[in-house]
Order: C-alpha cells, then structure tokens, then sequence
C-alpha cells in the first residue's frame, strides 16, 4: 500500500510539473508581441482588429454552448487541440515571413493575425484543466508558469534570430504535448482527493460570489487592459529590432518573472479572497506609475515603466485564471473563464482602437482623453467597491454575532428543557446526561465515547431511560424534549 500511494504522489507531481511547463509555453506563446527584439509591428487596421475579436469570440462561443450542452472537456480534445497548435504555428510562420521583408496582401495579413491567436484559445483551455485542481495549486501553477513565460522570454535573446524563431515555433506545439501528457498522468485517484479540496472551496466562494458581481470583475479587466494598451503604444514607438528592442524584452521578462514570484509568496500566506482583492487593489497605482513616469521620462524611461506593465499584464491574466473559479453556478466555471477571457481581449482590442487607431486620424488629445475617463471610472468602482466591501463585511460580522448570541440561548434553553425532563421522570444525574445527547439524537456508541463509558453501560441507561418514560423509541423522547424546549422558549420570550 505504501508503494502504491508513493507512485500515485510521484505521478501526481509528474503532471503538475509538466502541466506548469506546458502553461509557461503557453502564456509565451501568447504573448509574441513581447519579443520586440525579433522584430517590429505596425499598428493594426480596423479590419485586423475586428476580424482577431470576432475570431475569438466565435472560437469562445462554440466552447461555452458544448460545455453546456455536452459537458464536454476540451482539454482531452486532442484533433481540437492538434489544429489549433498546427494553424496557430502556420499563423507565426507567415509572421516570421513577413518579418524577413515578404509582403502579404491584406487579406492573408489579417488571416496571419488571427492565425497567431489560437495560442489565446490554448490559455482558455489550460484553465479549464486547473478547474479540477484546487484553487491554491492552480494559483502555483499560474505563478510558475508566468515566471517561466518572464525567463524563455529573456533566454530567447541568447540566440541568433533563426534559432529564436524556431524555438518560439515550437511552444504551442511544445505546450500542447505537455497538456495531453498531463492529462493521461493525472489519474482518478487523483481527482477524487482534488473534488474534495473544490468542494470545500465552493462553500468558500459562495461569500466572494454575492460580494462581487461577475459582471463587475469582467468590466474591470476590460478597462484596465485598455491602460495597459495606452501604456504598452509608448513602448511601441521606440521599437528598433535593436538595442532598445533589446532592453525593452529583457525589462518585459524581468518584470512577468517578478510578477510569478509575488503571486506565488502571497498564495502561500494569505486565504483566497484576500489574495484576490489585495491584487485587485494594487493593479490601478501600479498602471498609475506607470502612465506618470512615462509621461515623465518618456522613451527614456521605458525600463523604468515596463516593470509595472508586465506585473499588471500578469495581475489581469492571473484574474482570468482564477476569478472564475468563484462562480460555479450550474457547475460550469469554464464558460465564466471564456467570459473573462473574452472580456480581456475586448480591452485589449478597444484599447488598440482607442489609443493607437483614432488619435491617427483625430488626433493624441483624443487617447488622452480616452486614458482619463477609463482611469476615472476605474477609480470610482474601485472607491465604491471598498466602501461595499467594507459595509457587507460589517455586515457579516452583526450577523455572526447575533447568530453566536441565538445559538448560546438555544443551547441554554434546550440544557434547561433536557433538565425539567429529568426532573419529572426522576432520572438519576448520569441519566440526565445521556438524556441530552439522545435528545440531539446521538447513538449508544457516540453517548459512551461522549461520557467515557463502555457501550454496555450507554445502553443500560438509555434501557432505564425508556422504561421510566415508558418510551419505547428515541424519537419519541426527542418529541418530548422538543415540546418542552417550545414551553422553555414562550417563557423567555
């Protein structure tokens, strides 16, 4: 049996490392644009723009209507898994094409684009298979995989060009191994112990679930990435493929590599809800000084204001990771995650809009002013939201003190009733005692290991019981009790 539980635990941590390695893969493969040193990209047309989002909002679509007509897992969808690795892999191929100088016409440009995006559905899916894990390792897994993301996207710059793009090449491909090798590894046994751990965690999350509206959450990361969009178009202009290219990769992977390491020493000390708002409240001041000081130092300061970038980068995808997980009505926290995850490139794509698409045409003064009200809002919400918060857990507290004060004067109305039903049969003081525990309908072998009596002994006393009462069953005599604990209570009251 030892042996037997030492392989289930070498196994169980098999497919934790691989799935981590695997995430890691894939949030670098999401993230391409990052590896500015590789090349520079131009800002996006409209017809580019719309066509990613409603790409990803049919691909997120077609999952939530199986996962809710099937129950389908995607994760174990390996043809699902296989195209979306091979199109994304032929979408970096044309852009590593169109990198070398080879023009596309618009459409296959575009088709590149969305092409390149399969890597975003890659992340939806890996969420779906730390749903079934607990809340803490999922969280572990996505801090390790974030750090990873930071460190390949720093090793990369060791290599000459050829050999990088064919290393980034084969993460999606590399990542989705890595998910099908950890699903086979990760056996019932496993999931079993885990569903004990979800449930205990969907008791917890039913309080995070009234206190903060999905809805709200979803709003939130939408607005926030459209900050970062503003912050991430300034780093932009100072692309050369070059040094600065350099510099801003190697800033970008320290500061997603820090990010992991915060994530995970702070998972490690403090409850879940906790976690989350505490990150939630951090993320508007770190995209606050960001905006200040590269309004301040401008393309001098990019090192300075790519740190808090990529942490708030990290906090949003980390809010798409486990946000969802607190809303599990009908069972379904996946289609909450493609929810989330939609909302997080509908900021992304408003944010393009907004900030490098329309200032073009009508000028800077117009993505400043669209900076200023999304920061506003934000920072009402974010007001109003720890007034509630707050306010609800005052609320909470009333409420477990007055539930504390009921339940101390039950227990001493019922000791009161349990006495006057001793008092009028004449039940010795033992007897008294094993009264009480048969009125809370407690057995012969719970009574002797309550008073630290043998089994023989319980059933004796509850046998002189009944006859004095001239009971022949406990439910009776828990009726009886009842009657005389409604007298006790009218008296009080």
């Amino acid at each position: 049996m030892a042996a037997g539980g030492s392989k289930a635990q070498g196994s169980g941590g098999g497919w934790f490392v691989a799935a981590t390695i695997g995430l890691a893969l894939c949030i670098a493969g999401t993230e391409y644009e990052r590896y500015t040193a590789l090349w520079v990209f131009e800002t996006r047309s409209v017809a580019e723009l719309a066509s990613i989002v409603l790409f990803i909002a049919a691909v997120l679509a077609v999952l939530v209507n199986r996962t809710l007509r099937r129950k389908e897992r995607f994760y174990r969808n390996k043809p699902f898994l296989a195209v979306f690795a091979a199109v994304q892999t032929a979408g970096l191929a044309g852009r590593c094409a169109q990198a070398m100088g080879i023009a596309f016409s618009e459409p296959i440009s575009i088709a590149v684009s969305v092409a390149m995006h399969c890597a975003s559905i890659l992340f939806v899916v890996y969420a779906e298979f730390f749903l079934d894990v607990g809340v803490r390792k999922a969280v572990s897994a996505f801090a390790f995989g974030i750090a990873g993301a930071g460190v390949l996207q720093i090793l990369v710059l060791a290599f000459e060009w050829q050999v990088a793009v064919g290393a980034l090449v084969l993460f999606v491909p590399g990542s989705v191994g890595l998910l099908m090798w950890s699903d086979a590894q990760y056996l019932d046994g496993m999931r079993e112990v885990e569903r004990e751990d979800i449930a205990a965690e969907v008791r917890d999350s039913e309080g995070f679930a009234r206190d903060f509206p999905f809805w709200e959450y979803c709003i939130s990361i939408a607005l926030l990435e459209v900050l970062l969009i503003a912050l991430h178009s300034t780093v932009m202009v100072t692309q050369d493929s070059g040094d600065a290219s350099f510099v801003i990769q190697v800033t970008s992977g320290i500061g997603t590599l820090i990010a992991g390491a915060v994530f995970y020493a702070l998972v490690r000390y403090l409850q879940e809800t906790e976690f989350l708002e505490l990150l939630r409240i951090l993320v508007l001041p770190l995209v606050l000084v960001g905006l200040y000081v590269s309004a301040l130092f401008g393309a001098s300061g990019v090192p300075l204001y790519l740190v808090p970038l990529a942490v708030a980068y990290s906090i949003l995808l980390l809010f798409v990771w486990t946000v969802p997980r607190n809303y599990r009505k009908g069972n379904t926290p996946f289609v909450f995650t493609c929810i989330a995850y939609f909302s997080y490139r509908a900021g992304w794509a408003l944010g393009v809009y907004g900030i490098m698409i329309l200032p073009d045409r009508f000028g800077d003064l117009l993505g400043t002013a669209i900076v200023l009200v999304v920061f506003s809002v934000l920072l009402i919400s974010s007001a109003v939201r720890l007034l509630q918060f707050r306010r609800n857990s005052a609320r909470r507290i009333d409420k477990a003190k007055e539930a504390a004060e009921l339940q101390a004067n039950t227990d001493i109305a019922f000791a009161e009733a349990c006495a006057r039903v001793s008092r009028r049969y004449q039940l010795t003081p033992r007897e008294g005692e094993v009264l009480v525990l048969l009125a809370r309908g407690r057995n012969a072998r719970h009574i002797a290991e309550a008073l630290v009596i043998s089994d023989g002994t319980a059933r004796t006393h509850i046998m002189h019981i009944y006859q004095k009462m001239e009971l022949n069953s406990q439910q009776v005599l828990m009726d009886i009790v009842d009657a005389e604990l409604r007298e006790v209570m009218r008296e009080v009251q």
